[in-house]
């Protein structure tokens, strides 16, 4: 009952008072903790990283500065084209996000995308705080939990299907031209075994009540814990939303091929980029299309079990040995990476990180016009008396009369 009360209490408290009166309310408890092992983490994970790339700049001196007098000598023809992809790259998963979100259009799904995408990719262990932000941005939209909720788990199992279906196609299409490996065979049952455990999961769990039942009860403990740091969710009825979020990924399910082919789409995109900066740095016939495409999905696959944020280290050696591997020399191949990380990891990072800025100025302003509108309301009585923006009537037998100062 008292926790009842505690949680009205809270939905009609200011966001600032709520601010300060959380942390100090449970400063004993687990949940209070976790932030502090989770800075700590951050903290530590972006130490050793820059320990590796340090030391990987030492080691391969030689090889990046021979790649970086590759990267001056391309055509600006091809820095052009390479810009144009990598902004239709960014346009279409943006496109993807403002589908799964109906109220916005594609420019709020730039915003959305970007801001997320430039915290999980630059900070460690960054993918609660990059959902939190996208969070605070949808729901000044107006955007429910639960269509935020859908939008998540949709692009997120697209994204991964996607991310296990693209190296089995292409893997396919490469064993056609020669003898099937064991190495091949090996690679297909475990990608084909991917996808399958993908379907089978949420098919499960699209289809169980009892599933639905679990996931309320987790849904609104978590919710509970989570909306003493982020009000706005302390108005969602957990059950409610979970309810509603699985009858709208059952519809996504019914119509999901469009949804699987602009997540393809936009994939092969950033396989285009690379391919176009290997050419325009004079890579030919030892790297042919199909192998290209062979090696870039199985790496990008691979790239995402990797524990730095967005796969940064581990990515470029495992792209560049692939290609060295194929024949490609190694100053171009490290150079076309280089080219094609900038585009697909650097620039977002950037554009996320000034789109971010450029929406808390404008939340700033908008607030600020609000409680200047509010302080310049003057309500007048019958008597004459005024009350600065008070809104209620004064006499109930006299409605008073409002106008701005």
């Amino acid at each position: 009952m008292f926790r009842n009360r505690e949680r009205s209490a809270s939905r009609h408290a200011s966001p600032e008072a709520l601010a300060y009166v959380a942390p100090m309310a449970d400063s004993s408890s687990p949940e209070a903790a976790c932030p502090r092992w989770s800075g700590m983490l951050r903290r530590v994970g972006t130490v050793l990283l820059l320990v590796v790339l340090v030391g990987a700049i030492i080691v391969r001196r030689d090889t990046i500065t021979a790649a970086l007098g590759e990267i001056g000598s391309m055509s600006v023809a091809a820095i052009a084209l390479l810009i144009a992809l990598a902004t239709y790259e960014r346009w279409s998963r943006a496109d993807i996000v403002a589908r799964l979100l109906p109220p916005l259009s594609t420019r709020d799904g730039f915003v959305v995308h970007d801001v997320g995408n430039a915290v999980s990719k630059g900070v460690p262990m960054g993918g609660a705080l990059g959902t939190a932000l996208r969070w605070s941005i949808v729901n000044e939209r107006q955007v429910g939990a639960a269509r935020f909720s859908t939008m998540l788990i949709a692009y997120g199992v697209a994204t991964t299907f996607v991310t296990w279906l693209l190296p089995a196609v292409f893997l396919s299409i490469d064993i056609v031209g020669r003898p099937m490996t064991a190495t091949d065979g090996v690679l297909m049952l475990v990608l084909a075994g991917g996808m399958a455990a993908q379907v089978g999961f949420w098919y499960v769990v699209l289809g169980s009540d009892r599933v639905e039942r679990w996931s309320s009860k987790f849904a609104s403990s978590t919710c509970n814990r989570i909306a003493k740091r982020l009000p706005s969710l302390g108005d969602a009825d957990a059950e409610e939303v979970v309810g509603d979020v699985r009858t709208q990924l059952r519809t996504e399910a019914r119509g999901g091929l469009p949804l699987l082919l602009r997540t393809a789409l936009a994939q092969a995109c950033g396989a285009v980029i690379l391919l176009v900066a290997l050419r325009s740095l004079g890579v030919g016939a030892e790297l042919g299309m199909t192998e290209f495409f062979r090696l870039f999905f199985i790496t990008h696959l691979l790239g995402t079990f990797a524990p730095t944020p967005g796969g940064v280290g581990v990515v470029e050696a495992g792209m560049s040995g692939a290609l060295v591997a194929a024949g490609v020399d190694p100053s171009q191949a490290f150079a076309g990476v280089l080219v094609y990380r900038f585009l697909t990891y650097i620039v977002p990072i950037v554009t996320g990180t000034a789109l971010y800025l450029s929406w808390r100025r404008a939340a700033r302003t908008d607030r600020a016009e609000l409680e200047e509108s509010a302080a310049a309301e003057v309500v007048v009585g019958p008597d004459g008396a005024t009350a600065p923006g008070f809104i209620g009537p004064i006499d109930p037998t006299a409605p008073p009369t409002r106008f701005a100062a």
